[in-house]
């Protein structure tokens, strides 16, 4: 059993995460700010293993990080291609402050822990070919603020392993799916395009029957979905296997077009029927036109694999959709205050 910070937690990675090791017998306790959705209360909330903190990771002292085996970084400000646009300062700045205190309070706090670093695929923005671990140093530099702070975090960890000696695992996942992610929905219950990640969106419009579907650009854009179970799973791998001073891509083994996925979200949610009419939304200049992972090194060096295809992953969060369908405005409105 290990004793682990789960900074960030309660968020819609970080929960599956904690669930999956408590499972595993560790002893988890959780500091988060609840800044996007507000105060969510989960089941694994009562195990006897699990404690929660109410608080801004970057508000902790080095005593507060002191017993701790593992730190797992998931807090960060997260969103669509929409919201990178909105706030791209507060993003890199927040989300490098968060960064920058972990790894002083680790230093300072508990020096032998392993400091698990929440990366991203947009670290890859720019690379029109499935991706490895080694195209992280050698592509061309992302263009957007988010995918750009992601990839500094990382040097950042990796310069604080060479200069100071932390133990560090990054890890990278590919479009985490599944129940536990709203859409951004105004007060007038429509969602707005962007502001959160494309399935969670994709299934209020077809929920909603929205026509014409609203759809970024032509929709030839091309992801690599993975289930935040299979997310989990990694991390769980990884602490058994006492992981640490490198990096891994976790992504699924299922890669979609935007339009075909919109053509099988709507299916899935009106039984069949097919969706032929869009509405071709004028996409960001930045607009990333392929993203696909390539997850070999995971599965060599501690034998993980995704579990989880699409259907599953689009049914799992059709129907955490339509449960929360009728407090969605809500919900908006108390993140909000809470941010």
């Amino acid at each position: 059993m290990s004793r682990i910070l789960a900074l960030g937690g309660s968020g819609f990675i970080g929960s599956y995460a904690v669930r999956r090791l408590l499972e595993d017998g560790h002893e988890i306790t959780c500091v988060d700010n609840f800044s996007k959705y507000g105060a969510i209360e989960h089941d694994f909330y009562k195990d006897p293993n699990f404690k929660l903190v109410k608080k801004d990771v970057r508000d902790m002292t080095p005593k507060e990080f002191k017993g701790f085996d593992i730190v797992l970084g998931y807090a960060a400000l997260i969103g669509g291609i929409g919201y990178f646009h909105k706030i791209p300062y507060r993003i890199a700045k927040e989300n490098t402050q968060m960064i920058t205190s972990t790894v002083d309070n680790i230093l300072k706090g508990a020096p032998d822990a392993v400091y698990y670093y929440f990366s991203s695929s947009m670290v890859y923005e720019r690379v029109q070919r499935p991706v490895t671990e080694e195209d992280a140093l050698t592509q061309p530099v992302p263009l957007t603020n988010y995918g750009m702070q992601k990839l500094f975090g990382e040097f950042i960890v990796r310069g604080a392993r060479e200069e100071t000696g932390l133990n560090y695992a990054i890890i990278r996942p590919f479009n985490a799916v599944g129940s536990g992610e709203l859409p951004h929905v105004d007060a007038k219950g429509s969602v707005e395009f962007g502001m959160s990640h494309v399935i969670p969106d994709f299934a209020y419009k077809a929920i909603s029957r929205q026509t014409p579907f609203e759809i970024f650009g032509d929709g030839k854009q091309v992801r690599t979905f993975t289930h935040a179970k299979d997310i989990a799973d990694a991390t769980s791998l990884m602490i058994k296997n006492g992981v640490k001073n490198n990096d891994f891509n976790i992504c699924g083994n299922v890669s979609v077009s935007m339009l075909d996925l919109a053509k099988q979200v709507w299916s899935k949610v009106h039984n069949g029927e097919k969706l032929d009419e869009f509405k071709h939304v004028p996409a960001p200049k930045d607009d990333v036109r392929f993203r696909v992972g390539v997850s070999e090194k995971a599965k060599r060096m501690f034998g993980w694999a995704p579990k989880y295809g699409l259907d599953y992953m689009l049914d799992d969060t059709i129907g955490f959709i339509r449960a929360n369908m009728a407090n969605l405005g809500l919900k908006r409105e108390r993140a909000t205050k809470s941010i």
